[in-house]
């Protein structure tokens, strides 16, 4: 699997800005969960031809019919450091395809997302004034701790000062250190690359401080 950094198109499925204010940041205290058996957190849903987002399934459910793009979901916070943790399930479609959680989402063109593949790889990547690059390898590298084809995985991200890690089941798999981004949203995104037809439920969502 490679990532392609010329043809990978982003389209936003976010909700307008929420005054919604940020949590007090304890030390291992629990900022934010969500276990998406109602849609009382305000993520948005989507519904076109080459994308649906909805809360369905017990969880936050993506299904991606265009080739080369990602979508994306976030409920309107703004957060310094944190731990994000999730399970991320594999519905169906294609095994070759992008899915994970987004950390300090400045905006649509401005964040980290913590991305694997059902096929078993995985990567760390910044998206600067729209520019997508990988901080960890020219593409994204194979883990053998990711549990390929229609399986659930657990992912938990770091975005901690400068430092940005992702362990999957349990394990980091790798660490990264960036400064352009101290702070935004937490989020998910899903992505196909040539073929369509990704479908990824995320769930029991934890944001945690560190």
């Amino acid at each position: 699997i490679f990532f392609s950094f010329l043809f990978l198109s982003g389209c936003s499925v976010i909700k307008g800005f929420i005054d919604r204010p940020t949590p007090e940041a304890i030390p291992g205290s629990v900022l934010f969960s969500d276990d998406f058996s109602t849609n009382q957190n305000d993520w948005k849903t989507w519904n076109q031809d080459n994308a649906y987002v909805n809360i369905e399934g017990g969880g936050l459910y993506f299904l991606i019919n265009e080739s080369e793009y990602d979508y994306w979901s976030k409920p309107g916070f703004n957060f310094e450091n944190v731990v994000i943790q999730a399970d991320a399930i594999k519905v169906g479609g294609p095994d070759d395809n992008s899915y994970g959680v987004l950390c300090r989402m400045v905006d649509e063109a401005n964040f980290y997302a913590f991305i694997i593949s059902s096929d078993g790889y995985a990567g760390i990547l910044r998206v600067k004034e729209g520019t997508y690059e990988l901080l960890n390898n020219n593409s994204m590298e194979f883990f053998p701790e990711i549990i390929q084809g229609d399986a659930v995985n657990q992912i938990t991200a770091s975005c901690n000062d400068t430092f940005l890690s992702l362990a999957i089941n349990g394990k980091i798999v790798l660490q990264e250190q960036d400064d352009n981004f101290n702070s935004g949203d937490i989020g998910f995104i899903a992505g196909t690359f040539s073929e369509p037809g990704v479908e990824i439920l995320f769930d029991n969502l934890v944001v945690l401080q560190p």
